[in-house]
């Protein structure tokens, strides 16, 4: 029989139920929240305590191609020290953005050495791959079916499109470019196809564009492409026009110094991709200005990295998003600014990663949801009005009805996890078998045989 657990007397705080902040009691049978169990195996008091789910990194950046060999270096902490980081914080759930067909086996592979979180990734995907066929409309559901293909095959949760065009630069293919307005195009009616919306990482280009339909688009990381002062304005626009977004915070600080170690790695795309860039605190400003200028539910709270927003400075930044004196101490001319009220922060740290992710049971605490809760101290007096000063430090975090942190400390350094993915059920397609015949991208060059060590794989059930 399932251990039960009733987590009891803790003001709960669930965005997607009645009751906001009211007392009451929460029921655990296993790794699921039920309605109500007559008998309990034990009982957790959380008097004076918050009740939340478990929070949902949209931007983990923790096993992307390059990141384990700047671990050597001591550039990045170690897996489970990046664990501990994240669970003390009250996260269950991290994705991972950087998968490419490539380099599936070794992220999968980082991903399995990433204790006590439950974890994803995006697969991203290289337009230029598929140029011949983008160009001829009646190939579309072919490529559509390919891609559907691939997101199980390598087991990703999402399609992630990071230069959402086709630029050859050698002058015999120009006949293959595709420009940034068709190619959107293409990318609005696959949104409509899958039924779920495409990734586009965010980028001055894409920020300036004008999407033919917002609602089929996620914005990644909107922060990091600030580049200039017109942008924030123009990155609002796109969020109240109706994409989703994240927001892809900066720590204003300076980037970790080289050091003769590569700073990009070559994923296939036309430019590499820069695993730090330069320390800008005017970019990092900006990323503020547009969370706080924002009111809407679009935006999901991420960092924009491993190295320009560390998940041991999230409690900071979130200091800045929620504490105008802190801010001010801290930045000066942005203290006049609104401050995050905690709804707004319960729902774009966990409510809201988990539907952009397709997580249905994750990051509300209704019945059936998964048994991932977060319990935080309250403060005295109005805690809605400080939450800020108490969500730096979860004191228990319960990860599928386990406890995993009591009394701030990490008491088990492993648990049952799960890799999530799409299941779409698509068999390899013709164009598939195709691009095999020039591309390096035979299933069995880039999937794993057999279960990982540890993991448990979930599907989120395509369409």
């Amino acid at each position: 029989m399932p251990k039960r657990l009733k987590i009891a007397g803790g003001r709960v705080y669930d965005p997607l139920h009645e009751g906001w902040g009211e007392v009451r009691d929460l029921y655990l049978a296993g790794d699921r929240l039920v309605a109500y169990l007559p008998e309990v195996d034990e009982v957790l008091d959380a008097q004076q305590q918050a009740v939340l789910p478990g929070g949902v990194d949209l931007r983990g950046q923790v096993a992307g191609f390059g990141l384990n060999f700047l671990r050597l270096w001591g550039k990045l902490p170690s897996p489970s020290r990046l664990a501990e980081a994240y669970v003390t914080l009250g996260y269950t759930h991290v994705h991972e953005p950087f998968m490419t067909l490539a380099t599936a086996r070794y992220v999968h592979r980082q991903l399995e050495k990433l204790p006590l979180v439950d974890t994803s990734a995006s697969l991203v995907v290289n337009l230029q791959d598929l140029d011949l066929w983008l160009k001829d409309r009646r190939r579309w559901e072919e490529v559509a079916e390919t891609l559907r293909f691939y997101l199980e095959w390598t087991r990703a949760l999402n399609l992630r499109v990071m230069e959402p065009w086709v630029r050859h630069r050698q002058e015999v293919y120009a006949h293959r470019n595709i420009s940034l307005e068709e190619t959107l195009e293409l990318l609005t009616w696959l949104a409509g196809y899958l039924q779920h919306s495409i990734v586009l990482e965010a980028s001055p280009e894409i920020l300036r564009a004008s999407l033919p339909k917002p609602q089929a688009f996620h914005l990644a990381a909107l922060g990091a492409a600030l580049t200039e002062d017109g942008l924030l304005d123009t990155a609002l626009a796109q969020l109240e026009g109706g994409t989703t977004g994240d927001l892809g915070l900066v720590w204003p600080q300076e980037a970790p110094a080289g050091d003769g170690i590569p700073r990009q790695v070559d994923l296939g795309l036309s430019a590499p991709l820069k695993l730090w860039g330069e320390p800008s605190r005017d970019r990092a400003s900006r990323a503020l200005r547009l969370a706080l200028a924002y009111k809407g539910q679009a935006a999901a709270f991420s960092g924009a990295g491993a190295f320009l927003a560390p998940v041991q400075r999230y409690a900071e930044m979130w200091g800045f998003l929620g504490n105008r004196k802190v801010r001010g101490e801290f930045w000066g001319e942005n203290s006049g600014l609104r401050e995050w009220t905690f709804r707004e922060w319960v729902w774009a740290t966990r409510t809201l990663p988990a539907r952009l992710l397709g997580l249905t049971d994750r990051g509300h605490l209704g019945p059936g949801a998964l048994a991932d809760v977060a319990l935080f101290d309250l403060p005295p007096g109005d805690p809605e009005t400080r939450w800020p000063d108490f969500v730096g430090k979860c004191r228990t975090l319960l990860k599928g009805g386990v406890v995993v942190v009591d009394n701030f400390q990490v008491v088990r350094e492993e648990v049952p996890k799960a890799t999530w993915y799409r299941a779409t059920g698509v068999e390899a397609t013709p164009l598939a078998a195709e691009l095999c015949q020039f591309l390096s991208l035979r299933p069995e060059n880039f999937w794993l045989s057999g279960e990982l060590e540890g993991i448990i794989w979930r599907r989120v059930q395509d369409r």
